[in-house]
């Protein structure tokens, strides 16, 4: 069996560009992030959510809709044309969007510095850094917040993400005494999916139960199952912790405080798979391009079978 010169030519019409705009968009955005917004002096502090959700789900439109869509509209495809190039250009998008999310969130976490301190007030001596492992600490859990936050999920509405945000004091040592505000907070989250198309009465009735096990789970919590802390910047998750935090102290929470989540991952593993994440991505998008190939031809290029048996000489 051999391929023939139209395949061969629609691949060189295709993955070229698709590849170059690929890793273009992850290499552009990538260093943008790092020179403007993950050095030393950050010109703004843009939740973190914009980076590893918003921008990748975006972005990739721009590259294939002005460059890799006019190349796409150059097939002639069996059935409708308007579809298969619609077909390609979904497929492209998926790809760069996943390359886009798997590569800052390597970003993200590779750039996180992790200092080792003896204790949490040593935390405000030092410049703040993503990590830090805390040799000394105790939880105080007689002071504390809670705060619940829903999303609807899916394209059409159908799942409803509940997030549950606990909130306590981190102290130098049990028998610190609390003569201020305090600073430092443990900060806990329980996550589940449930169906957004039942009633109010039934979400009510599953979210009730849901957060009946987590305060179970938050009494018997072991505080010092960890390996570090991850220091919560902007994001989704840092709102609503705080929220909690103000529940506990029914005042405003500024950026003086600092939200330490427990990891019970090493630091070093911190980045597992996510540069293989990027490159898998690229390689199912361009195994994809290679199968919708097959069917088109270039309007340019007669018909003819894209894989045809050898005939000896």
């Amino acid at each position: 069996m051999r391929i023939s010169k139209n395949y061969i030519k629609k691949l060189k019409h295709v993955l070229p560009a698709f590849s170059l705009f690929a890793w273009s968009s992850v290499i552009l955005l990538g260093f943008t992030r790092w020179l403007l917004f993950l050095g030393k002096y950050p010109i703004l502090e843009l939740d973190e959510d914009i980076w590893n959700i918003w921008i990748p789900l975006i972005f990739p439109w721009i590259p294939v809709l002005i460059w890799l869509r006019p190349r796409f509209n150059a097939f002639t495809f069996k059935k409708n044309n308007d579809r298969g190039s619609w077909q390609m250009q979904v497929s492209g998008w998926v790809t760069i969007t996943a390359m886009l999310a798997f590569s800052q969130s390597f970003l993200t976490t590779n750039t996180g510095k992790l200092l080792e301190l003896q204790t949490v007030k040593e935390i405000r001596k030092h410049e703040h850094v993503r990590y830090y492992r805390i040799k000394q600490f105790f939880v105080y859990k007689y002071i504390g917040g809670v705060h619940s936050a829903f999303r609807a999920m899916g394209r059409y509405n159908e799942k409803l993400e509940i997030d549950i945000y606990f909130a306590n004091p981190i102290l130098t040592h049990k028998t610190q005494p609390i003569t201020m505000t305090p600073l430092y907070w443990y900060g806990v989250k329980f996550n589940k999916q449930i169906s957004n198309w039942g009633s109010n009465a039934n979400k009510e009735k599953r979210f009730r139960k849901f957060l009946e096990e987590c305060i179970a789970k938050m009494q018997h919590y072991n505080f010092s199952n960890l390996d570090h802390f991850e220091h919560k910047p902007a994001s989704y998750d840092r709102e609503n912790f705080r929220i909690a935090i103000q529940y506990a102290l029914r005042k405003r929470v500024t950026n003086d405080f600092v939200i330490l989540q427990p990891r019970t991952k090493t630091y070093e593993s911190r980045n597992d798979y996510k540069i293989a994440g990027t490159l898998i991505s690229f390689a199912i998008g361009v195994i994809i391009y290679m199968l919708l190939l097959i069917g088109p031809r270039l309007k340019s290029e007669p018909e003819e079978n894209e894989f045809q048996d050898a005939v000896p000489d």
